[in-house]
C-alpha cells in the first residue's frame, strides 16, 4: 500500500513577514547618570535580549564587566532605572517588553 506523498509535505508560510518586525526595531534609548558608560548600557541591553528569559543579575554584571562588579552594577541599575529590565524577588532580570517600530 503507497502512502500519499501531499499527506507527508509540510509548508510553513509567512514567517518572513513576522520576523521584519524584529530585523529592523531599534534598541531603545537608555537616559542614565554620567557615571554609567553608555557603551556598557547597550551591551547590557544586548545582552538581555538574547539571553535566555530570568538571568541571576550577578551573572549578567559579571558578563558586563568581569575585571570590575561596580560598573556591571551601575549598568544594570541604569537599565532598571529606565524600565527596560525588572529585577525579581530571587534577584533574577527579565527584560521588559519593548515593542518593535511600525513597519513604514
Amino acid at each position: 500500500m503507497r502512502r500519499s506523498r501531499r499527506a507527508d509535505e509540510f509548508e510553513v508560510t509567512g514567517v518572513a513577514d513576522r520576523l521584519v518586525a524584529y530585523a529592523v526595531s531599534e534598541r531603545p534609548t537608555v537616559e542614565h547618570d554620567e557615571t554609567v558608560e553608555t557603551e556598557l548600557v547597550e551591551k547590557a541591553v544586548t545582552l538581555l535580549t538574547f539571553l535566555p528569559r530570568n538571568q541571576p543579575r550577578a551573572k549578567v554584571e559579571k558578563l558586563l564587566s568581569p575585571n570590575d562588579p561596580q560598573r556591571g552594577r551601575r549598568a544594570i541599575d541604569a537599565l532598571i532605572d529606565a524600565a527596560l529590565a525588572t529585577e525579581d524577588e530571587r534577584g533574577r532580570l527579565c527584560r521588559t517588553a519593548v515593542t518593535p517600530r511600525p513597519r513604514e
